[in-house]
């Protein structure tokens, strides 16, 4: 596939006289050596692109904004986080309706995770992840997770609206394994509203992940893309657009799109809804840049052990009253992540991410909650 008619491409000839580093100590540095050395032989060594999505969708009419070409400014300045092989593809070009929007980032999100080549995507409306999205429409174990304020589903046939994308995924992909709301405020999202979400769910409120951001971690392990709503941070910290009185934190992102950056399964993170400089402080811009550097961070950080090899974990088998079989309980002695191992088709078996609590539960002869979901999911699947 031909990448280059998607995109306008990256200038990088601008951002070395706007960088605080000296150039060549700079991410933009290695990006721009990276990308200008492009060819066939070399994208099978990718391992992240960036795609910047320059415009958003309003009222069914699309708006260009400079909010990637920002992030990118400040993304280039920062040092460089370690070994990975990164380039930027640009800025994908406006179709010539939502729907070929949409199209266009599914074509290019399906051939390059085809190929084994994460995604990260700057700018742009929320509802560029149902693009994203339709990518995965053949895979049945497919999930995918949300961090935003609010559950952005509507009734009926709407508008292209970010306020209404996930309404759009589950009426299309109504078959999904899993989706996860991270981040939601209670008093905008009634427990009702969850009805109208498709998949197994394991849904953290606001005050639930100050508390314990590790509790995003497992979740993110289970994701095969994560969308980040910039719009509903904190304002009075981030500049939000939403302006919303309670949020997510700086370093709270910052942390959330590390966990993203660690989990091996992970192909897309989507940095939507940033608040364009506008006059205010650009700090939203910034974070979104930092939030970047800290998910490619955390891909650089990835323990390549799976629980499937066996070697490197501790082993649990643990007897649950009322369960036929033990449950099955992996333990990485190197990072300290924890799995469940679950029987799927044709006697094989499936990992899904966990965390030590859940093992704690099955050893009080407590049958952990997402162990029993993913078995109702799994036997929903094989019927």
């Amino acid at each position: 596939m031909d990448l280059k008619p998607y995109f306008d491409a990256v200038d990088f000839s601008a951002y070395p006289e706007k960088s605080r580093l000296n150039w060549k100590q700079t991410l933009g540095a290695v990006i721009e050596k990276n990308t200008q050395a492009l060819n066939e032989s070399t994208l099978t060594k990718v391992e992240v692109a960036l795609i910047g999505l320059p415009f958003e969708t309003n009222e069914n009419s699309c708006v260009h904004n400079s909010v990637a070409d920002s992030i990118r400014a400040e993304l280039y300045q920062l040092a460089v986080p370690g070994k990975l092989n990164i380039i930027d593809l640009g800025n994908l070009k406006e179709a010539q309706s939502h729907k070929g929007n949409y199209l266009a980032l599914r074509d290019i999100i399906d051939y390059l995770t085809e190929i084994n080549i994460s995604c990260l995507l700057l700018g742009g409306s929320q509802d560029f992840s149902y693009g994203v999205c339709q990518a995965f429409r053949n895979n049945k174990m497919f999930s995918f997770s949300v961090v935003d304020a609010f559950l952005d589903v509507k009734k009926g046939v709407e508008s292209f609206q970010s306020d209404n994308y996930l309404s759009r995924i589950f009426s299309k992909q109504p078959g999904i394994f899993g989706f996860n709301l991270l981040g939601y405020q209670r008093h905008y999202v009634p427990d009702q509203l969850f009805s109208k979400t498709k998949g197994v769910g394991n849904h953290i409120g606001l005050g639930q992940l100050h508390g314990n951001p590790l509790l995003a971690e497992p979740v993110f392990r289970n994701s095969d893309f994560v969308s980040f709503d910039f719009g509903t941070l904190k304002f009075s910290e981030t500049y939000g657009k939403q302006k919303l009185p309670n949020g997510l934190y700086s370093e709270d992102i910052c942390q959330l799109a590390r966990y993203a950056g660690l989990s091996t399964r992970l192909k897309v993170l989507g940095i939507f809804e940033v608040q364009e400089d506008a006059g205010l402080t650009g700090i939203n811009i910034q974070l979104a840049a930092q939030a970047a550097w800290y998910f490619l961070e955390g891909m650089i950080q990835q323990s390549r052990m799976k629980p499937e090899d066996q070697e490197g974990f501790i082993i649990h088998k643990v007897e649950v009253w009322q369960v036929e079989t033990p449950l099955v309980f992996y333990e990485n002695k190197e990072n300290g992540q924890w799995w469940m191992q679950l029987q799927s088709f044709d006697n094989s078996f499936l990992y899904f991410a966990c965390s030590e609590q859940d093992f704690i539960d099955a050893s009080l002869n407590e049958i952990p909650e997402m162990w029993l979901k993913y078995v109702q999911k799994i036997d929903e699947i094989l019927k």
